[in-house]
């Protein structure tokens, strides 16, 4: 049967391109803090500062309010160059990853393009479609957080490891730049390992050679280094393991013996791909596009396709939590592998799937596409929509510091950093209290504003979420616990101020 009613058509991609370009850049006008951007973000902003990491929203956790050694290091280190530049606020820190996503468009075009020649012009188009549609991607691109520098980084590191495989000129000079690239990832984020054992398991299995591996892996170790940039002492060493091991929000994996943690690590991975509508409608397109393509795609892109199951694999074991945006580090490889195997369907080139003949698989195939690029930009319609206005947080900050800002020290909404954290002595998350209440059950209740009151808290905010969690929901206007006495209680937060201000 013939499928010429199921081909990349312009007609139709180039509108479609067109509208997701639209909403993506009526997204990135206004959009709101993330609380990454504030948890991250006063990273860059200390460093910028100071020259060191330390942040207030944790004041409290293992010293990071005196000095943090556990913190995204290249990553941190772009923001605060981005700071130093064009000043602290919300949208610097936000384009640092869209400048990292643009990168990786230029790359990823002359990757499929040119280099490799693996689409033509109207598969590209349907490849950028699957992009711009992603939630994560829509998300990710414009939010303060490394893992689209880890993917931008992790593809051209990519690129040099296939290249050095189909090559005989400069091999070693590509598998130690590859290496090199890899390394950085690590340096953005330490879950920048995933794509480093990935790669150097690729690389075990095609070339089962000593001397690549040994030159890839000092690549990555010299790269490395650059994480340890700002251990001017020997007693950071120590405060890492501190930083690291005693976090509260690495608490994931606490249970079990630890060599363990690997196995029950990869056998809860299907949560990463079906945690909720947003993710579940690209997770089911790409496992019925994989159960299609497999067999084609390990025969004709034997090593992308190796690669992004090792990549999907690795991040099942190493990732410390479920969280979808890591993902991320995935997904060229994912939109590449999708994209490679509907063109071959149509063309032809598939042909084990009978499902009432080949036009059904097509019909299947594009009947994901249809929902999940439906789908998904409703969900990122739903983000654009959301405006932010910093003069909510002034208003908040005037309304009940009395013009005494300079002296206070309060707790806040995570992103009441933007753009307050010039005018506070010092700015403690909510969230601190969730997390330091892991470590100690008594942060509850009235024992939440008893642990305040050890920091010499002048004025607390609660934002509503984070109420319940610490056992104030049931107090209102009025009331007077311990030290503090509730001044308001209004949607965007339950206010208490210490009794003798």
């Amino acid at each position: 049967m013939q499928n010429q009613n199921f081909t990349f058509s312009n007609s139709v991609l180039v509108p479609v391109l067109l509208l997701l370009v639209a909403i993506y850049i009526y997204g990135l006008w206004g959009r709101m803090p993330d609380i990454d951007d504030a948890w991250i973000g006063i990273d860059a902003y200390t460093l910028a500062k100071d020259g060191y990491v330390h942040t207030d929203l944790m004041h409290g956790i293992n010293q990071q309010g005196e000095l943090f050694v556990v913190h995204h290091k290249l990553w941190n280190l772009n923001g605060a160059l981005f700071i130093r530049i064009f000043g602290f606020s919300l949208y610097t820190l936000k384009s640092v990853s869209l400048v990292y996503f643009l990168l990786f468009l230029i790359l990823f075009g002359f990757y499929t393009l040119k280099w490799k020649k693996l689409f033509n012009l109207e598969g590209f188009l349907f490849s950028l479609i699957l992009i711009l549609s992603f939630p994560w991607i829509f998300k990710f691109s414009f939010l303060y957080r490394p893992e689209i520098m880890m993917m931008t980084l992790g593809f051209a590191a990519f690129i040099l490891l296939e290249k050095y495989t189909e090559t005989e000129r400069n091999k070693t000079l590509l598998v130690f730049i590859s290496g090199i690239f890899f390394g950085l990832t690590m340096v953005a984020h330490l879950n920048g390992l995933i794509l480093a054992a990935a790669a150097f398991l690729l690389l075990l299995y095609t070339e089962k050679k000593f001397i690549p591996l040994v030159v890839f892996s000092v690549g990555v170790l010299l790269a490395f280094t650059v994480y340890f940039y700002d251990y001017t002492d020997p007693s950071y060493f120590t405060l890492w393991q501190q930083q690291f091991f005693n976090a509260p929000y690495l608490d994931s994996l606490e249970y079990g013996p630890s060599w363990l943690k690997p196995v029950v690590n990869l056998l809860r991975e299907h949560m990463r791909y079906f945690h909720n509508l947003q993710i579940i409608v690209f997770s089911v397109f790409l496992l019925v596009t994989l159960l299609i393509g497999l067999r084609y795609l390990f025969r004709k892109h034997g090593f992308i396709t190796s690669f992004a199951l090792l990549v999907a694999l690795m991040t099942g074991i190493l990732a410390m939590h479920k969280s979808r945006q890591y993902l991320l580090l995935n997904f060229p490889y994912l939109v590449i592998l999708i994209t490679l195997t509907t063109k071959a369907l149509m063309e032809g080139k598939i042909t084990r799937f009978k499902w009432g003949g080949q036009i059904s698989a097509i019909r299947v195939l594009f009947s994901l596409v249809i929902i999940y690029v439906t789908v998904s930009t409703y969900f990122n319609i739903k983000l654009s929509l959301k405006k932010f206005t910093p003069e909510t947080n002034r208003m908040m900050a005037e309304k009940y510091a009395d013009g005494s800002e300079a002296e206070m020290k309060i707790v806040g909404p995570m992103t009441f950093i933007f753009n307050e954290v010039e005018h506070f002595k010092r700015i403690q998350g909510d969230l601190c209290y969730v997390q330091l209440q892991k470590m100690d059950s008594t942060v509850f209740g009235e024992g939440f504003l008893d642990k305040a009151e050890t920091f010499h808290t002048d004025l607390i905010m609660v934002e509503p979420k984070y109420q319940g969690l610490l056992g104030i929901d049931h107090m209102v206007t009025g009331d007077t616990v311990g030290a503090y006495w509730v001044v308001d209680d209004t949607e965007q937060a339950k206010v208490f101020k210490r009794l003798d201000k």
